[in-house]
C-alpha cells in the first residue's frame, strides 16, 4: 500500500521568499542595533557635547556641499535641468562665497538644495518598485538604492583612473574628505534616532516606515519634476489616486486606516433626458450635510 504524501500544515509551511527577507532584515537590524548603542551612541552624544552648534552645521554643509557634483550629474541624467542649474548654483557660491561649503549662502539666496543619487535616477527611469533591505551599519534602504550607491562608488572609482593626474589628485582628496566628513555630519541627527527609538514600540517597523515615507517623497518629486514623466509609460501612476496620502500605515492612527461606514451615502446628480423621450421628474433636492428626522410615536 503507497503512503499517501505528507502536506505541511499551515503553521510548518516552508516560509516565502518575503519571509526571508523580512527575518535577514531584522537580523540585520538587530546587529547595527548593537553597534550604534556600543560605538555610534557615545560617540554622537560626545560630539553634540563637545562641538559647537555654528561647529557642526559649518560641518553639515561642508559635507553637502562636496556631494553637490554628483547631485548636478544626476540631475542631468533625470533630465531635470532646472534642478541641475540650481545645484550648480549652489555649487559655485557656497564653494567661493561660502569659503569651500563651510556656509550655505546659496540657501539664503533662495537656492535650495536639490536631491540626487543614482537610486533617484533609476526609479525616475522606470525602476519603480524594488524589495527594501537593512545593510549592516548603513540601516534601512532598498535594493535599488543600495546599487545605486555601488555604482556612485565605483564611478568615482572609475574616474580616478581616466582624469589627469593633477585632477586625479583633486578627486581623491575630495572623495576622502567626503567620505570621513559624511559620517561625521550624520552624528548631529542621532539625537533624532534615539527619541524616535525610545518612542517606538516596534522601532524596526518605526524606522523603516519613517525611512520609506521620506524616500518616496523624494523620488516622487523627482519624477515630477523630470521631463521623463512626460514619455510614454515612465509616468508617475502613483498621481492616479490623488490625495491618497503617503503616510505609512505604521505611522499613522488605527482610525485613520478603518472605512468610513457610518458616513451618508454620496449625493449623485440625476440622469439627464433620454433620447426622444420626456425628461425626468426632478427629484428634491437634498441639502448636503447630515439628515435628521424625528419621528413621533402615536399613543395607544
Amino acid at each position: 500500500m503507497t503512503p499517501e504524501p505528507q502536506r505541511l500544515s499551515p503553521a510548518t509551511e516552508a516560509p516565502t521568499s518575503a519571509q526571508t527577507l523580512e527575518q535577514l532584515n531584522r537580523s540585520t537590524f538587530e546587529s547595527n542595533q548593537h553597534f550604534n548603542h556600543a560605538v555610534i551612541y557615545p560617540i554622537a552624544n560626545a560630539y553634540r557635547d563637545t562641538v559647537p552648534e555654528p561647529v557642526r552645521d559649518s560641518i553639515d554643509a561642508f559635507s553637502n556641499n562636496l556631494n553637490e557634483p554628483v547631485v548636478f550629474a544626476n540631475n542631468v541624467l533625470q533630465l531635470r535641468f532646472a534642478a541641475a542649474a540650481t545645484t550648480l548654483g549652489r555649487f559655485g557660491l557656497n564653494s567661493t562665497v561660502g569659503i569651500g561649503g563651510l556656509f550655505d549662502v546659496a540657501a539664503k539666496q533662495g537656492l535650495a538644495r536639490q536631491t540626487g543619487d543614482f537610486g533617484q535616477t533609476l526609479y525616475v527611469w522606470g525602476f519603480r518598485d524594488s524589495d527594501p533591505i537593512v545593510l549592516p551599519v548603513l540601516g534601512p534602504t532598498t535594493v535599488r538604492d543600495a546599487f545605486g550607491n555601488g555604482v556612485e562608488l565605483g564611478a568615482q572609482v572609475l574616474l580616478g583612473t581616466i582624469l589627469p593626474t593633477s585632477a586625479v589628485a583633486t578627486a581623491n582628496h575630495v572623495g576622502t574628505v567626503g567620505t570621513v566628513t559624511s559620517p561625521v555630519a550624520s552624528l548631529s541627527k542621532v539625537e533624532q534616532l534615539q527619541e524616535l527609538e525610545r518612542t517606538s514600540i516596534d522601532f524596526y517597523s518605526m524606522l523603516r516606515s519613517v525611512v520609506e515615507q521620506k524616500r518616496q517623497g523624494e523620488l516622487r518629486d523627482a519624477l515630477k519634476e523630470s521631463l521623463v514623466s512626460t514619455l510614454p509609460g515612465l509616468e508617475d501612476h502613483a498621481d492616479t489616486q490623488p490625495g491618497s496620502p503617503l503616510l505609512s500605515p505604521a505611522l499613522s492612527s488605527p482610525a485613520l486606516q478603518a472605512p468610513a461606514t457610518d458616513l451618508p451615502p454620496a449625493i449623485t446628480a440625476p440622469p439627464g433626458p433620454a433620447e426622444g423621450g420626456t425628461p425626468p421628474e426632478a427629484e428634491p433636492e437634498v441639502p448636503a450635510g447630515w439628515t435628521v428626522v424625528l419621528e413621533r410615536r402615536r399613543a395607544g
